[in-house]
Parts: structure tokens; sequence; C-alpha cells
């Protein structure tokens, strides 16, 4: 997978730096982006309030695909979290990108241990593989968590995919 990646010429230079342990980057080009997966999945638990299997604010699409189905990263950008996080994700991967001249960050969660081998600050491709549909971190099964943020705010991630997609 890393010995594949290629980086793509930008008109502005990336800056990567570090800044209280979280990676930034400034000078992201715009992206469209892509579904996921290479086929429809089904949806299991959507964006919004719930009452269950965790009363609040669920901030994803949960997407139903069997463990072990490659998971595409939806957009060009630069990696700003990778590996296992502490909040419920499993083993996850975040990516920053710019979509219509806003900061726009997507999140894999759940994913199978190990099914990356990605690390901060790299560069990835809209279509690249971000690992493997898994069932780690606070997980009731196989699926994906994908998280969508917009200038920080959560968005429904799949409206938003279509609306900035090719």
């Amino acid at each position: 997978m890393l010995d594949e990646l290629s980086v793509a010429p930008t008109a502005v230079a990336l800056e990567i730096g570090l800044s209280g342990g979280a990676v930034t980057v400034t000078g992201l080009t715009d992206t469209t982006l892509q579904y996921p997966f290479a086929q429809e999945v089904p949806l299991t638990d959507g964006f919004g309030y719930r009452s269950a299997p965790v009363a609040g604010f669920h901030d994803a699409q949960d997407m139903a695909a069997a463990g072990g189905t490659p998971i595409r990263i939806v957009g060009d950008g630069v990696i700003t979290e990778a590996g296992w996080a502490s909040d419920g994700c499993g083993f996850s991967l975040k990516v920053q990108h710019q979509v219509a001249g806003q900061s726009v960050i997507s999140r894999y969660c759940h994913m199978q241990e190990n099914s990356h081998s990605w690390q901060a600050g790299q560069t990835v491709q809209g279509g690249d593989q971000a690992g493997l549909v898994g069932n780690t971190g606070m997980s009731f099964g196989n699926h994906l968590h994908l998280v969508m943020r917009v200038e920080d705010d959560p968005v429904d991630p799949l409206p938003f995919i279509a609306a900035n997609s090719k």
C-alpha cells in the first residue's frame, strides 16, 4: 500500500507541522470526494440523535460492510492521526482534506487491528486504501463508522460526499 503511494503536485506547497501533539496541515488544494467502498453497503446507524445502542448524538454514518472489506479514503489529503484511538474509535485513521475551500476531516473508525501502516503527515489520494472493516474499539460488530467534519462541525457524511463528488 505505502509503496504505491504517489504524491500529486499541488499549486500551493503543503505545510505540515505539529501543534500540541496533533498534526496541522495548511496549503491543501481542493479535492472531490468518493464513496468509501467499491460497492454500496447497508447503512446501519445514521447521523444524528439516537437512543440506542448508545444514547446521544451519533456524529457519523455506520456502514455494515463485512469484516475485511477494503475501505477507501474519500479524497486527497494528509493523514493527521493513524492507529489506535483512545476515544472508542478503535484502530482508525483521520485525514484532513480541503473541499470547496473548506477544511474537512474524514475519520475511519473500528477498522481491523493493523489493517494499515499509515503514519501522521503522509499524503494520500482519494481511493487509497484506508484499512479494512473491523470491530475494534467501542463497537458492536463489523462496520465502518465514517465521520466527516467541515470546519470542525459534524456533517452527515453521505450527502456531503454526494454533493462534493465528480
